[in-house]
C-alpha cells in the first residue's frame, strides 16, 4: 500500500531556517517573499473558477481517425 504524501504549510516552508540560506544567496529578504506569495493570493482570488464558469472551458477533442498508409505514399 501507498502512504499518503502530505505537503507541509507554506507557512512552514518560510520559517524554516534553510531559506535564509536560499534567500540570501538571491538577495531576497523574507518581506520581499511575503510581497509576492500575498500578490499571487490576491491574483489567484480574482482568477476565474472553473466551476463557477457556465461554458465548458474546452471543446471535445475531434474524433481520432486511423491514417491508411496510401495517405502517405506521396510522401
Amino acid at each position: 500500500m501507498k502512504t499518503a504524501w502530505k505537503e507541509p504549510k507554506l507557512e512552514d516552508l518560510l520559517e524554516d531556517p534553510i531559506l535564509d540560506v536560499l534567500l540570501a544567496h538571491d538577495r531576497i529578504s523574507r518581506d520581499d517573499l511575503r510581497q509576492v506569495v500575498e500578490q499571487a493570493r490576491r491574483a489567484l482570488a480574482l482568477a476565474p473558477r472553473a466551476w463557477k464558469l457556465e461554458e465548458p472551458i474546452c471543446e471535445a477533442p475531434p474524433a481520432m481517425v486511423k491514417a491508411h498508409p496510401r495517405d502517405f505514399a506521396s510522401c
